[in-house]
């Protein structure tokens, strides 16, 4: 899926693009997950998160594409957001890709052969924040990879954004609007 956002979006927009998975940089943290307390670990990982984006923004990148698994509330998303400053206005977008669960089983066991025990506990932390304004929700149970991807794209022209409130996932240099 990220190679695909990635190679789909950046002909539309013409613009230089990069992608940062929270996952791998939690990793460079906590490489062997034995932190004593893993929240302060995510909390640390966003953090950086943002840091990199932020010097993205300020250099050649026009758009960030922020992966991860803990910016489910406003809470997480501003640990990345308040990293990033740079002169140009930013739009921010939130996207949740929500498959159904029993979706989310059948291609967790097609790519890892196994699903973890943590995915009951992640999808109930997501949950509240599902009708939440400030983020975009996608049902992608149905949809192919591309057809996620063509849905992201029209968030990001028609500009669904979160209105001024802190929004994650998505990031993206405005120019000219």
């Amino acid at each position: 899926m990220r190679k695909i956002i990635l190679n789909s979006l950046g002909h539309p927009y013409y613009k230089q693009i990069a992608g940062i998975e929270i996952d791998d940089i939690y990793r460079f943290l906590d490489p062997e997950f034995r932190a004593a307390d893993y929240s302060e670990v995510w909390k640390q990982a966003r953090e950086s998160t943002g840091s990199l984006a932020n010097g993205m923004l300020n250099g050649s990148v026009e758009i960030v594409f922020i992966f991860g698994n803990t910016i489910f509330s406003e809470e997480q998303v501003e640990d990345i957001k308040k990293h990033i400053k740079v002169p140009q206005d930013i739009a921010f977008y939130h996207i949740t890709l929500a498959p159904a669960r029993d979706k989310l089983h059948e291609r967790l066991v097609e790519r890892e052969s196994t699903v973890p025990e943590w995915l009951d506990y992640q999808l109930a932390e997501r949950q509240p924040f599902l009708g939440a304004e400030w983020t975009n929700v996608i049902d992608n149970s149905w949809q192919t990879p591309e057809e996620t991807v063509a849905v992201i794209y029209n968030i990001m022209e028609q500009g669904n954004t979160m209105h001024g409130k802190v929004e994650g996932i998505w990031v993206y240099r405005v120019v000219n609007k």
